[in-house]
């Protein structure tokens, strides 16, 4: 029975077609090591080797008084991939490899980089299916809904460490430097140890779902998620793996993470009944995209389109709002309105005093 250690040496042994067609046990394990997997010592390599050598998966060689290793034939060369990938296969790990490459972690995407390869060499060719499916790539793409902001930069180191823990559910030591503080190279962040649970991409940022082990969950049903926040890695400033792994939670869902706590609309409130009124067409975007599941839609006696739905208050939904300017009113909860009213009176007020300093430094 093949373990999973024996089919990441598989994948980074090569074959009499590769290059270099022979690799030494510590080389192996370097290459392991490279993917995130953890081996420990070059021994352990060994007794795998031979092994996989006994079951005729593998054959050595010796080359003076080192032993090399090569794995026998089968479909991961780059020549048989593309030999054998149909145009579909192909186009399909091209946009794997486009909208995704960047968010998995070195173990997958080492491994099946030659498939990557094989799709760029298969769309390349000249067949008869090949040019729709090499023109797909150019009739897709993605955007961001709201205005667009410079991202970010993710140091690739940060997010591989992160990557490969979250993927073998490993414990790391993060120093992580919190929004609002500020970036003192002499007040460096405390270490802390985190299980990372899952990753996430919203709006450009990515961040890390992570779990505190040094915090007991709150006594309750469903409460372990005191014990969770959301880290953005680019906020990362060092990262390493403490050597333990962590029993992955078995409560935890990212989707039910993601839609019952809200955490990604920031600083999320209790639940309100949210009243809306509309000027024009500023809120017929809501007929196709409900703002809640009982979303309901009317007309006011003045022919404004009035919409009302059970929302989460958070920053995201206050953006939102704001982005509609004058187009919309809120009618209730009289709380969110109220804050609204004071926040326009003082942008108002601001304008207003603008105004009329530029209009007297030019009657001067």
């Amino acid at each position: 029975m093949t373990s999973s250690l024996d089919e990441a040496i598989l994948r980074v042994l090569p074959t009499e077609r590769d290059a270099v067609s022979w690799l030494s046990t510590p080389e192996v394990r370097r290459r392991l090591e490279e993917r995130g997997h953890r081996v420990g010592y070059t021994k352990k390599v060994q007794r795998h080797l031979t092994a996989l050598e006994a079951d005729s998966r593998v054959i050595s060689t010796i080359n003076g008084r080192e032993l090399l290793w090569q794995r026998k034939p089968w479909l991961h060369g780059l020549q048989e991939g593309v030999g054998l990938m149909s145009a579909s296969e192909a186009v399909a790990f091209h946009i794997l490899q486009r909208f995704a490459g960047n968010k998995l972690p070195a173990a997958v995407t080492k491994d099946i980089d030659p498939l990557f390869k094989a799709a760029e060499a298969r769309l390349s060719q000249e067949k008869a299916d090949s040019r729709m499916y090499r023109a797909w790539a150019d009739k897709i793409d993605s955007v961001d809904g709201a205005f667009t902001l410079i991202r970010p930069k993710l140091r690739p180191e940060i997010f591989n460490t992160v990557a490969t823990a979250t993927f073998f559910e490993r414990e790391l030591l993060v120093q992580y430097r919190a929004a609002y503080r500020s970036e003192n190279k002499n007040d460096a962040p405390k270490t802390k140890r985190l299980w990372p649970l899952a990753l996430v991409e919203s709006a450009g940022v990515m961040y890390m779902v992570a779990q505190d082990p040094s915090r007991a969950p709150r006594a309750g049903e469903g409460e372990a998620e005191s014990a969770r926040a959301l880290y953005r890695l680019d906020r990362i400033r060092s990262v390493t793996e403490s050597g333990e792994s962590f029993s992955y939670p078995d409560d935890f869902r990212l989707r039910k993470y993601i839609e019952t706590q809200q955490a990604f609309d920031f600083l999320p409130e209790p639940a309100v009944k949210l009243e809306l009124a509309f000027e024009g067409s500023a809120g017929n975007q809501l007929r196709e995209s409900p703002m809640s599941k009982d979303q309901e839609i009317g007309t006011l006696p003045d022919g404004r389109m009035k919409v009302t739905g059970t929302v989460t208050p958070s920053l995201k939904l206050r953006w939102w709002l704001r982005a509609l300017g004058a187009g919309v009113e809120i009618l209730a909860p009289q709380a969110l309105r109220d804050e609204f009213a004071q926040d326009y009176l003082k942008l108002a007020n601001r304008y207003r005093h603008a105004t009329a300093s530029a209009h007297a430094g030019e009657a001067a």
